[in-house]
């Protein structure tokens, strides 16, 4: 099944939960990737991506198998739908997210990006 992202925000986990981190984040995990999709029906969802984001916008690496495996679920999809820039730089190019064709699965009473 495709979507289209509507819009990809970048934000420190901290703007979004003021008080506490989500239960199962580690300590790495600073950054959140906000996806909008909708579906071709017409049904909408939302996506997130917890990572560690560098200082010059690429994706750095953690020291927790949790935080590194979400490291690496954000890279796949960027390599498969994004770009196939090895270091690629998220900040200056998430507004370039927007109208991407994505592959997405129907997962329990959601959905969630294939990867």
């Amino acid at each position: 099944m495709k979507a289209i992202i509507k819009s990809a925000k970048l934000r420190r986990i901290d703007d979004v939960w003021k008080k506490h981190k989500p239960q199962g984040l580690g300590f790495s995990d600073t950054d959140v990737i906000i996806i909008e999709l909708k579906i071709k029906e017409g049904k909408e969802f939302t996506q997130n991506f917890y990572f560690r984001l560098k200082g010059d916008g690429t994706v750095g690496h953690s020291i927790t198998k949790a935080s590194e495996k979400r490291q690496l679920n954000i890279l796949t999809f960027i390599k498969r739908y994004i770009s196939k820039e090895k270091n690629y730089n998220i900040r200056a190019n998430i507004i370039k997210w927007k109208d991407k064709e994505v592959e997405v699965e129907k997962l329990d009473a959601g959905y969630t990006i294939k990867i």
